[in-house]
């Protein structure tokens, strides 16, 4: 891979001389649970004549909008350097009244092939989804939790080989329940375990997360119908069923908080936050989470901070990478100004750089734009974009519809 150039690496024709992706592990909707008669038999004549014509199938839990909507409906991703030889990109979400279903999926990186690596709940009737089931532990009976758009508020924890979920939902359709109960799933087990509910936390839509390996917290931020700032830790057996604790809660960071995007910086021990809504770069002292959130300034090719961006943290670059479907094939390295401590970095300007080669000949929005059969939310990115370390090697990962190839760059 050449740096600064996008790739197609998965998919019917990929790119760098690669062979196809086998059938059936080709797009994210190869893995669709509706597909699999065994696990969604065919029930009715239309529904039998649906399938004949190739059609998508219907289930119990399809929601509103059906399995797309586990990448338009507000839904990110996380990259698992442990789980397969290269790591995976994970999926999982749909939320609202978009999607119920709670199966997992990754990308593995090294065989280039999609997979369902956890069923979720498929066994249930049409009353067990969406509007009027309720879920006070925000699980379904086979344990795995009810869907909400994740936005930004999932995670990966290399140590213990966890997808983090920060927040839950007891019932799915027009009119969502949102409670503070993390999940996380072990990529060892293949199983979902529960965190205490916050007693005082509201994690509504539109929040965002970084994972502090420093001090293993997953940091989070309430969008704007929360009503704080909080940490949780996975760690920890309480002997009730449930794993982990949660920090204090301290009031929100930002008053305009939907749609931002939060890394973790290990070396300088700086939490960034990217705010869309006021276009403004931001830091969190994650020494002293009570403090106040720092506005940062900035130089070089900066572009316009999106909502619903992604925002990195390349460990062989030692820099913040940002990246917006709105910006199209551009990512952007932010490099740090000089000084370790918080006075360096609130006071000095961060320096913001394309990646991109002047030859790049891929722009992976419009690609899979015109690529995907799907009604899809050309601007969303969140989490489905994450930077791999291989090596002295960081290389960009994007996911962007359930029916396009997954894209990426080398970034050094």
């Amino acid at each position: 891979m050449t740096p600064g150039r996008w790739y197609r690496i998965s998919g019917e024709a990929p790119d760098l001389d690669l062979p196809p992706t086998p059938a059936g592990t080709r797009t994210l909707r190869d893995t669709d649970p509706a597909g699999d008669p065994a696990l969604n038999p065919s029930r009715g004549f239309k529904e039998r004549l649906r399938r004949l014509l190739g059609r998508r199938p219907h289930s119990p839990w399809q929601g509103k909008s059906g399995f797309p909507a586990i990448t338009e409906a507000w839904n990110g991703a996380v990259f698992a350097s442990r789980f397969g030889a290269s790591g995976s990109m994970i999926v999982f979400g749909g939320g609202h009244d978009d999607y119920f279903g709670s199966s997992v999926h990754a990308f593995d990186i090294a065989t280039r092939q999609w997979s369902r690596i956890s069923d979720g709940y498929v066994s249930g009737g049409a009353n067990e989804y969406g509007e009027g089931a309720v879920y006070p532990d925000a699980a379904y009976p086979d344990g795995s939790p009810l869907p909400p758009h994740t936005y930004a508020y999932v995670q990966y924890d290399p140590v213990g080989n966890d997808y983090l979920l920060f927040k839950g939902q007891t019932e799915l359709g027009p009119d969502v329940k949102a409670t503070p109960i993390p999940r996380m799933f072990n990529l060892d087990s293949l199983a979902w375990r529960r965190g205490p509910k916050h007693p005082s936390a509201v994690l509504g839509s539109g929040g965002w997360t970084a994972w502090d390996a420093t001090r293993r917290i997953l940091w989070g931020h309430s969008g704007d119908s929360g009503n704080g700032f909080t940490g949780f830790c996975p760690d920890g057996d309480n002997g009730d069923g449930t794993f982990g604790s949660w920090t204090a809660l301290h009031p929100k960071k930002i008053r305009t908080a939907d749609h931002n995007a939060m890394a973790f910086d290990p070396v300088r021990d700086i939490v960034a936050v990217a705010a869309g809504a006021s276009d403004t770069l931001y830091a969190i002292d994650a020494r002293a989470p009570q403090r106040d959130i720092a506005r940062l300034s900035s130089s070089g090719d900066r572009p316009r901070i999106s909502e619903y961006a992604a925002l990195e943290y390349a460990p062989n670059g030692k820099r913040f990478v940002y990246y917006s479907a709105n910006d199209g094939p551009h990512i952007y390295s932010i490099a740090a100004p000089a000084g370790a401590e918080w006075p360096d970095l609130t006071a000095g300007a961060w320096h913001w750089e394309s990646y991109l080669d002047d030859r790049n000949d891929l722009d992976p929005v419009a690609h899979a734009y015109a690529a995907s059969s799907c009604a899809v939310n050309r601007s969303h990115t969140f989490g489905r974009f994450r930077v791999a370390a291989y090596g002295t090697v960081d290389v960009a990962i994007l996911v962007r519809h359930t029916d396009t190839p997954v894209y990426a760059m080398r970034l050094n």
